[in-house]
């Protein structure tokens, strides 16, 4: 799909403004009330589209076939994503507002060294020269492997055939650290189709770098190609900067691009100097990227740990839309909503907020009436709160639904005035 800005052609286009929805430090999956109350929040601010997590830590967050056949369980188990399917509830909520969803295979090759997928296949997992499996903390399926080819492939495809979709997003977890790829099957394999050569010692070394990065971009096809026999959905990527991802994880995402492989972009830009920040944003592979698919630039609004203050996100956000590029996508919904998570929450300033992302006379009014019922819902639940959590989102939703019906009056009020 062709994404292409004439300059001489001036079309007003809606920004793209997604969020990362997490399962970590953050409850807005794990019930259908979380998902309704935060998805009124963020369409209160504009957002359109969601790229909730659906693949972690070596198992799905919805009830997958595929996973199961591979770690024997069909859903992360002794989790609240048991019992329901996650997706299908998020999908329902999100139509109600005219969300985008893009599921998010986060974890891409990677897994936790204690999980099921790596401790019942273990034939699987790639090494390094000292056949030491971890590394960066995870261990990683091996992209030669056909048995882990096919898995990556259907598990993808399955999710586009079963929901109603816009899109699938992989990240920079979809990649192989470049010290592995050691293990004896991958060494074996490479001999073959290199003349019987011997595998570099040398990680780096640029033959074997590029025989790396070339198994990756075939899988990378064969998921497109899967997906799209599936649905017609868009191909979403959300990498780490392309010299990082090149030299680091044998990923070439601008190839990929440029073969159409790649039809939305969400860069990952996590900079907290803005010159770092303007410097990612303005190298040539992302200026020509913007020209050919919809690019937008991720944020990063906050860790646990890390706190992002407001100045930060508006400095960003601003240079995003001087740029030019298709919208921004903020890593993740709790810290876009609140500046500190830890120790103890505190919620940004919602009209420093609105002020940022603002929505025009039409859209607000359409977003407007689509949130009231939802709000006026979770209101009147304030004496069925069953925790002072519970009860402190509530409140805050209030105050959102007083907000909306004051902005709904003033928008009244004009339509009124013109009528």
């Amino acid at each position: 799909m062709g994404y292409f800005f004439l300059p001489h052609v001036q079309v007003s286009l809606q920004e793209l403004r997604a969020v990362w929805l997490t399962n970590v430090d953050s409850e807005i999956l794990t019930s259908r009330s979380n998902l309704e109350q935060g998805l009124a929040a963020l369409k209160a601010l504009g957002f359109n589209t969601l790229y909730p997590a659906v693949w972690n830590r070596g198992f799905t967050l919805y009830p997958s076939p595929i996973a199961q056949a591979l770690t024997g369980s069909a859903v992360m188990p002794n989790s609240c994503y048991e019992n329901r399917d996650m997706l299908a509830e998020l999908i329902e909520v999100a139509q109600q507002f005219n969300f985008r969803v893009i599921p998010w295979f986060e974890y891409g090759l990677k897994a936790p060294p204690n999980s099921s997928i790596a401790i019942r296949n273990q034939q699987l997992i790639t090494t390094d020269q000292q056949q030491n499996p971890i590394k960066n903390g995870a261990v990683w399926l091996n992209p030669t492997y056909p048995e882990v080819q096919q898995f990556m492939v259907d598990l993808i495809a399955d999710v586009a055939d079963r929901y109603e979709i816009a899109g699938v997003q992989l990240d920079d977890n979809f990649g192989l650290p470049i010290e592995l790829g050691y293990d004896s099957f991958t060494q074996l394999l490479y001999r073959q189709e290199n003349r019987e050569q011997f595998m570099p010692l040398n990680p780096r070394d640029l033959a074997r770098s590029q025989w790396l990065t070339d198994k990756i971009t075939d899988l990378f096809r064969q998921i497109f190609t899967a997906t799209k026999s599936k649905r017609s959905c868009l191909i979403s990527l959300s990498p780490n900067p392309l010299g990082f991802s090149r030299q680091n994880y044998a990923v070439d995402w601008q190839l990929w691009e440029q073969e159409g492989l790649v039809e939305e972009l969400a860069l990952q830009v996590y900079r907290s100097n803005l010159s770092s920040f303007l410097a990612e944003i303005d190298k040539p592979e992302v200026i020509s990227t913007r020209f050919h698919v919809p690019t937008a630039i991720g944020v990063l609004t906050g860790l646990r740990t890390r706190s992002v203050s407001f100045n930060q996100l508006r400095e960003q956000v601003q240079a995003i839309r001087q740029k030019q590029f298709a919208g921004m996508s903020c890593f993740f919904y709790e810290t876009l909503l609140n500046e500190q998570l830890s120790p103890q929450k505190t919620p940004r300033n919602l009209a420093d907020l609105q002020t940022l992302f603002p929505i025009d006379l039409q859209t607000g009014l359409q977003t407007n009436l689509q949130i009231l019922p939802a709000m006026l819902q979770q209101k009147e639940s304030v004496e069925s709160a069953d925790s002072l959590r519970s009860l402190n989102a509530i409140r805050t939703s209030a105050v959102l639904l007083t907000r909306i019906r004051e902005n709904l009056k003033a928008i009244l009020a004009k339509f009124q005035g013109s009528g």
